[in-house]
């Protein structure tokens, strides 16, 4: 799987930037990773959406547990699509505005990892993280050592 993490800030922190570097690092077993940074949410303007995901992770009550979001990656996988765009901080109004050139997309899927209000530079830390243990629980790997 390939995931496009877009990230709706201006600067990343430098703490922030380091472990998302390691968890990029330890991704890079099971998936691919590509952090983007902006205000604006622009797609390449030949993006075909039809054999990709569009995910919009909020604030709000959490979606999933780590287990059920395991699940939802390995189903993911498993529907012959490879490509996911992961949306952090951003409206949906900005999110469709971005989809207008992009041809053939199903709706996208939004989900919340927490039920605190967090920025979305924090919100992108916390999604690697997640995406990293449901990754370990795929492979029946202990995430803690």
């Amino acid at each position: 799987m390939h995931y496009h993490i877009y990230c709706k800030a201006k600067t990343i922190p430098s703490n922030h930037k380091s472990a998302i570097a390691e968890f990029e690092k330890r991704l890079s077993a099971y998936c691919s990773t590509a952090f983007y940074n902006s205000t604006s949410l622009t797609f390449p303007k030949n993006l075909n959406g039809s054999s990709q995901y569009f995910l919009l992770v909020q604030n709000g009550v959490s979606t999933y547990s780590s287990m059920e979001f395991a699940k939802c990656i390995n189903e993911m996988q498993l529907s012959g699509k490879s490509t996911v765009h992961v949306i952090i901080g951003y409206t949906e109004n900005e999110l469709y505005k971005a989809l207008e050139f992009v041809t053939g997309y199903h709706p996208p899927a939004s989900i919340s990892l927490t039920k605190n209000s967090l920025s979305a530079k924090t919100l992108a830390l916390l999604f690697y993280e997640q995406l990293y243990r449901g990754y370990t629980i795929l492979q029946g790997k202990t995430y803690h050592k």
